[in-house]
């Protein structure tokens, strides 16, 4: 450049003496005006554009990985590169990864462009911040810049992004969500019933919020949970069928990309008395002493009442969803009624009967046993045993050697020792029996009579 033509603004200035011409006078008072007036001025470098993407290899890595990054071209103007990255952590004071290289020191590559191998790992350059970066996390630019030995005019930049998923784990594509929809009850449901979308948005702990919509109408936004679910319910659906979407909008749209859900086909019906999905059934084991569960599937039922039958007549007071069998429904034909309900009316759904068979004899616990003095002329007495069942009734039969003794006398708990006793042995069999139960019995140990 001609060094004279800095000298106008140097005497504008005043900060340089120097002879000058008439004419040169007149002619720095021209441009002094100018420069007052501020019609004269210096443009001032126009920003560095974008020249292109890097391609950055390879696609994932880690802390320890060897990055190479290639240009898709030349630099426009400009002898030298640098390679910066920025992000979190990234101390913009030593954001350089290489510093200020000529071009030629690197590969032309098959695009036109040239090849750069890191010097480093990104291990390597964290321990250059301060506080050494360690852990990375979301994007980090890389950028390219191409420039001239010296001076800071910048004439383009490549750039290209690292994604971590983890603190050291990358990607060099942005990560995808994907964002999963699902609707109960499943398929179809009354108006003005409750309808509970739920959106499981994956990977976990991306934050961002799901704007679940009804084809173009937006139901609602929600952020997800720490599970990565996000839910709503909702009872403006209308009556007819529906298209319904959720689309996840990640706070770091940098970082993570946009997920539209499944489309889940939905119905919404006319409202009307519930309508049976699944018919009433009496389960469990048809047997005294165990308890049956009633169970019926309704669609549109807003609550369901029960009721027990004997031999097909309700019985009363059992309404709830479980009936116990005492001995008094051996032999009787047990089914249950379950009612959906709404405020449009009751659809009733009866069960199958089942026949009630006897209980299980109750167990022993511990045997009868006689006491007293077994001698003739003295009474002696059994005890009852202990048994499973509580609510029995017992009853008693006196044998000698093992064959029973007639008479009343020999059927009740104690016994008087007769003649006839005398060097027998004897012993009594304890019998006891419930309402609906198989009967059982148990006999003592057998004692001579002296």
């Amino acid at each position: 450049m001609n060094r004279d033509v800095h000298k106008p603004f140097q005497l504008c200035t005043g900060k340089k003496r120097m002879k000058t011409s008439r004419r040169q006078i007149a002619s720095v008072v021209t441009v002094c005006g100018l420069v007052a007036a501020g019609l004269f001025a210096v443009s001032a470098p126009a920003q560095a554009a974008v020249l292109g993407s890097l391609k950055i290899a390879p696609g994932s890595g880690n802390l320890q990985t060897v990055i190479s990054v290639s240009t898709p071209g030349q630099c426009d103007q400009g002898s030298n590169i640098k390679v910066i990255i920025s992000g979190a952590g990234v101390q913009s004071a030593t954001e350089n990864i290489v510093g200020n290289t000529a071009i030629t020191s690197y590969p032309t590559n098959l695009d036109g462009g040239f090849d750069i191998e890191f010097p480093s790992t990104l291990a390597d350059y964290g321990t250059t911040q301060s506080p050494a970066l360690t852990s990375f996390s979301g994007r980090y630019d890389i950028s390219v810049i191409c420039k001239n030995s010296f001076g800071a005019t910048t004439y383009g930049t490549f750039t290209g992004s690292l994604y971590f998923s983890s603190g050291t784990a990358w990607t060099s594509t942005k990560p995808a969500t994907t964002t999963t929809l699902t609707a109960t009850p499943a398929s179809s449901s009354y108006q003005g019933e409750n309808v509970h979308l739920e959106a499981a948005v994956t990977p976990l702990g991306v934050a961002g919020t799901v704007q679940f919509k009804d084809g173009a109408v937006d139901l609602g936004s929600v952020s997800p949970a720490p599970t990565g679910v996000a839910s709503l319910d909702t009872t403006a659906l209308t009556v007819g069928p529906h298209i319904l979407t959720a689309v996840f909008t990640p706070a770091d749209a940098l970082s993570f990309g946009e997920s539209t859900s499944n489309s889940v086909s939905y119905e919404i019906l006319t409202p009307a008395a519930p309508s049976v999905i699944a018919g009433a059934s009496a389960t469990g084991t048809y047997k005294v002493g165990y308890t049956l569960a009633c169970g019926a599937a309704f669609q549109g039922a807003s609550s369901t009442a029960y009721a027990w039958l004997n031999n097909g007549v309700a019985i009363s007071g059992q309404t709830a969803s479980t009936f116990y069998l005492s001995g008094s429904y051996y032999n009787r034909t047990i089914s249950c009624t379950a009612t959906g309900h709404n405020s449009y009316g009751d659809t009733p759904s009866t069960s199958a009967g089942h026949l009630i068979a006897l209980g299980s004899k109750p167990t022993l616990r511990r045997a009868p046993v006689i006491s007293g003095t077994v001698k003739v002329g003295k009474t002696i007495s059994t005890s009852k045993g202990t048994w499973s069942l509580s609510g029995l009734t017992y009853s008693y039969q006196w044998k000698r050697n093992g064959k029973s003794i007639a008479g009343s006398v020999a059927r009740k708990i104690s016994y008087k020792v007769v003649a006839a006793d005398k060097g027998k042995y004897l012993t009594c069999t304890v019998t006891v029996r419930k309402t609906g139960y198989a009967s059982n019995s148990a006999t003592t140990g057998r004692k001579k009579a002296a």
